[in-house]
């Protein structure tokens, strides 16, 4: 996240319902030690890039669950598994 927040917004969260809607976001400021509420959170521009990382003891279903109720806010976007075959 360190490396992250040098370049790019970046905002530290627990769980998917930490991500309250496509404009409210409720995330942990890790240098303040406090906890905010950012809203509008989500740049206006096509195409979006999110990059989405975890520390090694995050179970990867939490980073699921967060990588798809981010995607539920873009209809449009290609699924995990169109994305996945490019790769193979």
């Amino acid at each position: 996240m360190e490396l992250c927040e040098r370049k790019f917004p970046t905002y530290f969260i627990n769980a998917e319902s930490e991500i309250k809607s496509a404009t409210e976001l409720h995330h942990f400021d890790y240098p303040r030690k406090q906890h905010l509420i950012n809203n509008h959170y989500l740049p206006k521009k096509e195409p979006l890039k999110i990059i989405l990382t975890s520390g090694a003891s995050c179970p990867d279903t939490v980073v699921d669950r967060v990588l798809f109720r981010l995607l539920s806010y873009f209809p449009g976007a290609k699924s995990v598994d169109e994305v996945m075959e490019e790769f193979s």
